[in-house]
């Protein structure tokens, strides 16, 4: 490697989860901007063709029926033998050529892949294995001890009293409360699975104004109080986007007999900016939710887990006072009061919070972490 280019960091995501790619995708634009060199690699480019290109049926399996989706999170097993090998040798003799050495992990699932590595260049690899929910995820959970040499992050700290590391989202102040729109969130995570559908219904029934996210053509049920959002179905997170670079699904309104006209900010998941706006986000207990909803202070109102790390994800939300469950909030009439209460709480939280800027880098910087 020429001795002027800059070490290149290595941002391992998964597009079969699009809360682990949204970070990846988050986290090499929060370096481009530090001036820190770095590449977003997805982990399904290196399955054999077969196993990725299963996906898209599970998807909707899991969004028909959320008892399926639940059943999955415990099979989950390691992903050794679903590498394609020539796949695998390329990357690897890529990141070789050029030297690579700092890794930023999304999911547990690349351990094997990096013990590959290490075994291959034959140099001690400075990994930080990020942990975006507040317990074990299957990912970490299947590999056990293999994981121990590396550095590992926690955002949902619960041995922690108080939130202390978030997420590079954006530089934009969170919108004050009373300034906000009256209209609430709803969505299925990544994959459209949950219980929001019956959530929608029943806010619907209580006179709110909804922003839904749609996952197939069947979603849409037009009723003048929501605004139905979509990601394009032909955006696939294996591809690069013109830039060569891994970027945000595009998404569109949709609008009764018009064609939706797809758009992508770039910087910042437009949904997001819809999240801004909003009193609060309704949808199951992802780990990426909890990021957006700290970066933007809008509460979340938590519909059933996804597995047990979902489940302490909406536990350690509900004690840091920044959500309700949704059972709890319907229980209380819908009170707006308790979202702002959440949302001040949020605010507050957010005057003493680091920010994780990543291997090699953070530790640059006061205001940033490793």
């Amino acid at each position: 490697m020429d001795s002027h280019l800059k070490p290149c960091v290595t941002l391992l995501g998964s597009g079969n989860s699009l809360g682990v790619y949204m970070p990846a995708v988050q986290l090499g634009i929060h370096l481009d901007r530090s001036g820190v060199s770095n590449e977003v690699c997805v982990l399904e480019n290196v399955y054999v063709d077969g196993v990725k290109n299963k996906v898209p049926a599970y998807r909707k399996a899991f969004h028909d029926n959320f008892a399926i989706a639940r059943k999955s999170v415990e099979l989950a097993r390691d992903i050794s033998d679903c590498l394609d090998l020539k796949k695998l040798d390329l990357l690897l003799d890529h990141w070789a050529s050029e030297h690579r050495t700092s890794f930023i992990a999304m999911t547990g699932f690349w351990i094997p892949i990096l013990e590959q590595y290490e075994r291959l260049c034959g140099t001690q690899l400075e990994v930080d294995m990020l942990h975006l929910d507040a317990a074990l995820s299957p990912s970490y959970f299947v590999y056990g001890s293999r994981s121990e040499r590396y550095n590992h992050i926690w955002f949902y700290d619960p041995d922690k009293k108080r939130f202390e590391l978030q997420f590079p989202m954006t530089d934009e102040a969170p919108i004050p409360f009373r300034e906000r729109e009256e209209r609430i969130v709803a969505h299925g995570g990544g994959w459209g699975i949950g219980t929001y559908p019956q959530a929608v219904r029943n806010l619907l029934e209580a006179g709110i104004e909804l922003d839904v996210l749609a996952y197939f053509d069947e979603d849409i049920q037009p009723d003048e109080r929501i605004c139905y959002y979509r990601n394009d179905p032909s955006w696939s997170p294996w591809l690069p986007n013109r830039q060569g670079k891994f970027g945000f699904p595009p998404l569109a309104r949709i609008q009764h007999g018009e064609a939706p006209i797809y758009a992508n900010s770039g910087t910042v998941p437009l949904l997001f900016e819809r999240i801004r706006r909003c009193t609060a986000i309704v949808s199951k207990p992802g780990g990426y939710s909890l990021m957006e909803s700290f970066a933007a202070a809008t509460p979340m109102v938590f519909l059933e887990p996804f597995g047990r790390h979902e489940t302490a994800n909406a536990d350690y939300w509900i004690k840091q006072g920044f959500g309700v469950s949704f059972v709890d909030w319907e229980t209380r009439g819908f009170d707006i009061e308790i979202l702002e209460r959440a949302h001040r709480n949020l605010l507050t939280a957010r005057e003493h919070c680091k920010t994780y800027g990543g291997v090699n880098y953070a530790a640059k910087n006061d205001s940033e972490v490793r």
